[in-house]
């Protein structure tokens, strides 16, 4: 399972109880055998279009395989950066 989340998703409190319940109920009840998080926000996928040097270790998931964000096309880019936009609406 592969899931994205903006930064603001984990707060503290009863925000992160319920992340940390989400996952407990998919690997321990549901006997899920592989999960894989996406943390991340549009203003810092725009920054590394813009300062590749500083997002080096960048790492995303697209489309089923992880890469590097810096090292995909701008196009590509792009397209990450509109969907990460809005799925955080």
């Amino acid at each position: 399972m592969e899931l994205k989340f903006t930064k603001t998703a984990f707060g503290e409190g009863e925000s992160l109880q319920k992340f940390v319940d989400l996952v407990d109920t998919y690997l321990l009840d549901l006997k899920g055998q592989e999960v894989q998080f996406n943390v991340i926000d549009v203003k810092t996928l725009r920054d590394a279009q813009q300062h590749p040097e500083k997002y080096q270790d960048l790492i995303i998931r697209v489309a089923g395989y992880s890469a590097r964000f810096v090292e995909l096309a701008k196009e590509l880019q792009d397209d990450i950066i509109m969907r990460t936009e809005h799925n955080a609406l």
